[in-house]
């Protein structure tokens, strides 16, 4: 019995046992058979190893809870930075005291959050892949022929026209789908606002509304009013011009072009009939005081007048004395050449200054007779007004404050039914709104895992190559149960 054992152990102490791996040199077979004995540990390593790090973003990352939504902007001028006053755009009005609090309104919220949610407000432009291509190619600055250097350097800018707004609410102790209802409401009251202070302008006609009768005799309180009308005629007209659909409101059927005519009929009717019954009544309060204030106008649109002739005359000799660029045109045959002169922007601006200030030349000749005029009239006047003819000229007074205030209350309807579908109407657009889903929850976390798992993988990979290739060549330590059994 002690024999057969003995010949058992013999037998077996010389058998070597198979390894694990093979370790008989740096072959290709040995390469591949070792990368197939470790391939199911290195998959359930490296899924453990995602799992905790996509598992612990869930914890350390603050990025998690977050939601976006994409604005698009679409007027004249966004393209270069500006807003439709051309003024420098910002878009960061997003995260306004204002909006944020009619926003938390609507949504029933507590105002108390505004703070963090200010703070978990994001916003980055979005450059499309064609502007980057244009803003990279440098090297048209130095081929190109058509354009000059510095035109090919004003080239290669560009400005978003679409941002992403992100929302982290982790602070806020909102749900997601509170918070991506917030969002989608914060979107929705920029918009208006923006509408609000790109489109109609109330300052002007409450500035017409605002001059007090009480305070000033009548025919100052008139000038005064007349001066006003002139200003909201002017902005009427601006809106006209910048309107070449000649747009008609739907709700009141008027266009700027009536809106504008029924305030000159206000100037030039209704205010200059009452100012000739006030001269012709003797409807003033204060004779030497109005007398007084008409020679100060005067002496003053003198002075305006004189310096306006004196800038006029400047300009006219800038012109006569300026040259157009000349381009010289050789013949095919070379035998002969001609000449064209091209427009030039700064001639073009002389000449719009030279028509401005004719015009404003022509404004003050008119107001100087006008009062030239008045004052005559004023000085032949005697006695007092009698008192039917002040109540008189107080009827007319509060009738021409309705119709103005009738007035205005049709241009700001018009103006922003105006902005609202016509001029504003693809102004703003949310092209993407913030939504929540346990999906788009999952996406965050890998997306913020993302950088951790490209290295933890990548890693992996290399120990998983690394034992593989290193077995081959018998750098590995040999198992301890093979030891024991060598030495036996």
């Amino acid at each position: 019995m002690k024999k057969e054992n003995n010949v058992k152990f013999e037998k077996n102490a010389g058998k070597k046992k198979k390894s694990f791996l093979r370790t008989n040199g740096l072959t290709l077979s040995s390469v591949f058979f070792n990368l197939k004995k470790l391939f199911l540990p290195w998959v359930i390593t490296a899924a453990l190893s995602a799992g905790i790090i996509v598992g612990s973003q869930v914890f350390i990352s603050p990025d998690v809870d977050a939601l976006s939504a994409v604005i698009s902007f679409n007027y004249d001028g966004i393209e270069k930075g500006l807003d439709p006053n051309n003024c420098e755009f910002d878009v960061n009005i997003i995260k306004n005291d204002s909006i944020i609090s009619e926003a938390l309104s609507i949504e029933g919220l507590s105002a108390d959050i505004l703070d963090s949610v200010q703070k978990g407000l994001f916003i980055d432009g979005l450059v499309s892949s064609e502007a980057v291509k244009a803003v990279t190619e440098r090297s048209s600055m130095y081929t190109s022929s058509s354009i000059s250097w510095t035109a090919a350097i004003e080239n290669t800018s560009y400005h978003p026209t679409q941002y992403k707004v992100s929302f982290n609410y982790t602070e806020t102790g909102l749900t997601g789908d509170q918070a991506a209802s917030l969002l989608n409401r914060i979107l929705e009251c920029y918009s208006s606002h923006f509408i609000e202070t790109y489109g109609y302008s109330e300052t002007i006609a409450n500035s017409v509304l605002s001059v007090d009768f009480d305070n000033y005799d009548y025919l100052i309180a008139l000038d005064m009013y007349s001066t006003k009308l002139d200003s909201l005629a002017d902005y009427i007209d601006s809106l006209s011009a910048d309107d070449p659909s000649q747009f008609r409101s739907e709700k009141t059927g008027y266009s700027f072009s009536d809106i504008s005519n029924a305030v000159s009929m206000l100037r030039t009717v209704d205010i200059d009939t009452l100012v000739s019954y006030i001269l012709n009544n003797c409807a003033i309060s204060d004779k030497d005081m109005i007398l007084s204030y008409y020679n100060y106008r005067i002496n003053n649109l003198e002075r305006y007048k004189t310096s306006a002739e004196e800038r006029l005359k400047s300009i006219e000799d800038s012109i006569k004395a300026y040259k157009k660029d000349a381009v010289v045109i050789y013949n095919n045959d070379g035998t002969g050449t001609s000449s064209v002169s091209e427009t030039s922007d700064a001639y073009d601006n002389m000449f719009q200054q030279k028509l401005y200030y004719q015009n404003v030349i022509s404004s003050y000749d008119v107001s100087i007779t006008n009062f030239k005029d008045r004052v005559e009239s004023i000085k032949k006047l005697s006695g007092s007004a009698a008192n039917e003819h002040k109540v008189y000229v107080d009827e007319r007074i509060a009738a021409l404050t309705e119709k103005t205030a009738a007035l205005t209350d049709s241009l700001k309807i018009t103006a922003d039914e105006y902005f609202e579908n016509e001029k504003f109407s693809h102004a703003i657009s949310v092209i993407s709104p913030a939504e929540y889903s346990f999906v788009n929850f999952i996406k965050s976390v890998v997306n913020e895992s993302m950088r951790l798992l490209v290295i933890a993988e990548l890693l992996l990979l290399t120990i998983y190559l690394f034992i593989s290739i290193t077995a081959c060549l018998g750098k590995l330590p040999i198992r301890k149960n093979d030891k024991s059994k060598a030495k036996s």
